[in-house]
């Protein structure tokens, strides 16, 4: 189990954090690949904007906004750090055993979201209610 990022699943202004993520990534389906045979099963865990103490001192410092990571999220929010840890544990129990070379994005709907951006974002009631 490795943990790696959205950051490194999209283009972003992270110009050294999301290629080292996206090259974990790479890693581990690599090695899915080459232990999979051996019935090594590797997989990865990819959180979006998490609630973390680092995520807390950018809101402190005004690098980073909280409303706005939420709302660039399908489900406007933040994701919990024991939602990301029951993900890595789901993938590693036998609930998983057939699981083995994804990326498991964790991230409250941020990768689906973000392409909405170009048409105004993510509507309230879903694209046909008028709200």
């Amino acid at each position: 189990m490795v943990i790696a990022s959205v950051a490194g699943m999209r283009s972003g202004p992270l110009h050294s954090y999301g290629p080292a993520k996206a090259a974990i990534i790479n890693l581990m389906e690599c090695l899915a690949g080459e232990w999979g045979r051996r019935g090594v099963r590797v997989n990865a865990v990819a959180p979006g904007f998490t609630e973390t103490p680092a995520l807390a001192k950018g809101f402190a410092t005004g690098t980073l906004d909280a409303a706005t990571l939420a709302e660039a999220s399908a489900l406007g929010r933040l994701v919990r750090a024991d939602e990301i840890a029951e993900a890595v544990a789901f993938l590693a129990s036998d609930r998983a055993s057939a699981i083995t070379g994804v990326t498991l994005p964790v991230d409250a709907g941020y990768l689906v979201a973000t392409p909405w951006s170009a048409y105004g974002g993510v509507r309230a009631g879903g694209a046909g209610d008028p709200a």
